[in-house]
């Protein structure tokens, strides 16, 4: 799969695309923000030299071919608004990781349930993955009520052991996703 056919995606109201060194502000309202995360066991960025070191690091992966990363702006703007991700990459087992942030300003629209849907679609259909996991912690409502929502099942649960959080597995096999998105 060429990058370039996943690198810019568009939902309803929405554009994704890859992240921008001028993104940098935005990243660190995110990755600054305590609301965000509480449920990613990272320490908040606090300048902006380390979003765009957090860029950079993006940048690589994605173009090594370790992950795929897509900066969220709404339709006509060009603020990012957040982010999703194919991470944790398994292409012997067609099998990746989804992860996403949204700046809270930005959260309960709705948009993460559009964002998700289309990077499903990619995932299934042009990426090849036959599975998809994610690996929210537990307290985390939302991002819970998202993956049942779009047909991911919890399958246990294991506790991370630096940071002594639980965190929940949810997967998304591509023949369940197909049967619910013909």
């Amino acid at each position: 799969m060429d990058a370039q056919e996943t690198s810019t995606l568009a939902t309803e109201r929405l554009n994704l695309r890859g992240l921008l060194e001028s993104d940098a502000p935005r990243i660190l309202v995110i990755r600054s923000s305590p609301e965000v995360n509480k449920y990613l066991d990272r320490p908040n960025d606090t300048t902006i030299e380390q979003a765009l070191a957090f860029i950079k690091k993006i940048e690589g992966i994605v173009n090594s071919g370790n992950g795929y990363y897509w900066g969220i702006t709404q339709k006509g703007e060009k603020e990012l608004i957040g982010t999703v991700c194919y991470w944790n990459l398994q292409p012997a087992e067609k099998k990746a990781e989804i992860g996403y942030e949204l700046n809270p300003v930005y959260q309960g629209l709705g948009y993460m349930q559009e964002v998700v849907s289309a990077v499903l679609e990619v995932g299934f259909n042009k990426l090849g993955f036959e599975l998809i996991t994610a690996c929210p912690q537990e307290g985390n409502q939302s991002s819970l009520k998202l993956l049942q929502k779009k047909g991911f099942s919890l399958t246990g649960d294991f506790t991370e052991e630096e940071t002594g959080s639980k965190y929940l597995d949810f997967r998304l096999a591509k023949a369940d996703y197909m049967a619910n998105n013909p």
